[in-house]
């Protein structure tokens, strides 16, 4: 126990700042495909290596389905004098303009569904109640009953067997309530939107305010997509 108390205060408090202090993320970190403008040629060439069609060419710059996009970066490895990639955490997009200032009070009590996820959503998750992340710090929680809950948090692509379950904890939610869909697939479907056992993105289901893609997102980004939901921070400048 005496060697953890002294590697600690060698150590000091390793405890990200966010979201007082955006770290800066490697460079080879993939966060957003940003469309440059470019020859349809070249458009066409990244459009053609996305497997979910998020990509759609232009007369000049190609429109992204951000939603749809796993950012993979292989649009990016075919043709980067159409496409770039940014190294931003800060991607989770609010469905309408949501009202600013916290309506949760100092806590924010968040209940996850898995719909149908493939679980590495779910790690991403678990990391931010980690000593480095430390969502608690935020007043942000965890709780395994619904009319507790102030955020509904769902993870993949709704199942049919879960349509009927997400609806039931949805509906037990006390108002004001709001629903944040992580990744690609609880957004749009991803590769899984026209499988015969699958209903659907999560706005097929219920209303969503907060879209988070990614496959996964980071940590972060997890955590910015909750503080979004809860009127606590403002959406990004570049991902307006």
């Amino acid at each position: 126990m005496n060697g953890w108390i002294l590697r600690g205060l060698r150590g000091g408090i390793l405890t990200t700042r966010y979201p007082q202090e955006v770290p800066s993320m490697p460079s080879l970190y993939r966060g957003r495909v940003l469309a440059l403008e470019a020859s349809p040629e070249a458009q066409n060439q990244g459009a053609s290596a996305c497997l979910t069609g998020a990509i759609a060419p232009g007369p000049a710059i190609a429109a992204i389905d951000e939603r749809r996009c796993f950012q993979c970066g292989e649009c990016v490895r075919r043709a980067p004098e159409a496409f770039a990639m940014r190294n931003d955490i800060e991607v989770a997009q609010p469905a309408k303009l949501l009202p600013t200032g916290c309506r949760f009070g100092r806590s924010i009590h968040v209940r996850h569904v898995d719909a149908g996820s493939d679980a590495s959503c779910e790690q991403e998750l678990a990391a931010i109640f980690n000593p480095y992340y430390d969502a608690n710090r935020l007043g942000v929680f965890l709780t395994a009953s619904p009319r507790r809950a102030d955020i509904l948090l769902v993870t993949g692509v709704v199942a049919e067997p879960m349509k009927e379950p997400l609806q039931r904890v949805y509906a037990a939610m006390p108002l004001p309530k709001r629903v944040v869909a992580v990744g690609t697939a609880a957004c749009s479907g991803g590769l899984f939107a026209h499988s015969a056992c699958v209903a659907g993105p999560v706005d097929t289901v219920l209303p969503v305010d907060v879209y988070l893609p990614g496959a996964p997102p980071p940590p972060l980004a997890i955590l910015y997509a909750i503080l979004l939901a809860a009127g606590r921070l403002q959406p990004s400048e570049v991902g307006r």
